[in-house]
């Protein structure tokens, strides 16, 4: 439900995590892939940015972050219209409160795959035809040590994708995200406005950028998170997070 909960401990041997954070970093990351990055590198927060900024430099990556919300001084914005036009073969450095930390967090899973709304019917695909077996565990990042109900949305989104794809057996916590995005199906732009993130980023001028990561299969992008590398890249190029 938050990336507070994740137990590093409990991870098992081909265990696969499926991290959620529809506003805003899993929406960035797959909306950057899209537009041409090399690779997207999570980092845990300003300082890790600047370090692996320097470490890079010749690689003129660019860097963005926020930490509660607010741009970090001297970072590109991280939200994806920012993004889109000025990412295209650049490394993107990113650092976020919430969805970069819960991917750092899900790297003792064998595999790390990124999902928004963006790009769920394709991590569908990928998760049906490669771990229809396996346990997939779904990390909503949320906010703050905070439930966020558009990461449980977008969960349910990926639920409802893999049903139409085979059968599969659901926690009640699974269900749960069926259930509301179900109740909700075709309202997305709605339901990532009314959220409390979602009231926060139109405070801050963000509305369109709502109204972008909402569009459900948008993009046919698996993003996957390797440990070895750090990085963020297709699923093509990566097959494992070890």
């Amino acid at each position: 439900m938050k990336k507070e909960d994740i137990d590093p401990s409990r991870w098992k041997a081909d265990s696969v995590a499926v991290v959620f954070d529809v506003l805003l970093a899993t929406s960035t990351i797959t909306s950057s892939l899209a537009h041409g990055a090399l690779e997207v590198i999570p980092v845990l927060n300003e300082e890790e940015a600047k370090r692996v900024a320097e470490e890079m430099k010749r690689e003129n990556p660019i860097v963005a972050g926020e930490y509660g919300g607010i741009t970090i001084d001297g970072f590109h914005p991280p939200n994806p219209l920012a993004l889109n036009s000025v990412v295209k073969d650049r490394p993107l450095i990113l650092s976020t409160t919430n969805g970069t930390v819960a991917t750092r967090r899900s790297e003792g899973a064998s595999f790390v795959y990124l999902c928004s709304l963006l790009n769920v019917g394709a991590v569908a695909e990928h998760l049906y035809h490669n771990h229809q077996h396996g346990d997939l565990v779904l990390v909503c990042s949320g906010s703050a040590n905070a439930f966020c109900l558009e990461d449980y949305y977008g969960a349910g989104g990926l639920i409802q994708a893999l049903m139409k794809l085979g059968e599969w057996s659901l926690s009640d916590a699974a269900r749960g995200a069926l259930m509301i995005y179900r109740n909700e199906t075709y309202r997305a732009k709605e339901v990532l406005a009314e959220t409390r993130v979602g009231e926060m980023m139109a405070a801050y001028g963000l509305a369109r950028d709502i109204e972008f990561v909402a569009n459900e299969d948008y993009f046919k992008v698996v993003p996957v998170f390797s440990k070895q590398s750090g990085s963020i890249k297709e699923v093509g190029q990566y097959e494992s997070s070890r």
